[in-house]
């Protein structure tokens, strides 16, 4: 009537999670340097912010 716990150094699934496809690590990768040139172009640019702008 008693079990037995699992083995944890068992190997149930011998295959190796294959990772992010290369698909979405480029994406991820796009998104990234959009973001950063993004940035960079919103801090080299500068000029007058705020209520005043649009007045």
């Amino acid at each position: 009537m008693t079990r037995n716990a699992p083995d944890p150094a068992a190997d149930n699934d011998p295959r190796p999670h294959p990772g992010l496809p290369r698909w979405a690590k480029l994406l991820v990768a796009g998104a990234a340097i959009a973001v950063v040139v993004l940035v960079v172009v919103m801090l080299l640019v500068g000029g007058e912010h705020g209520p005043g702008m649009h007045g």
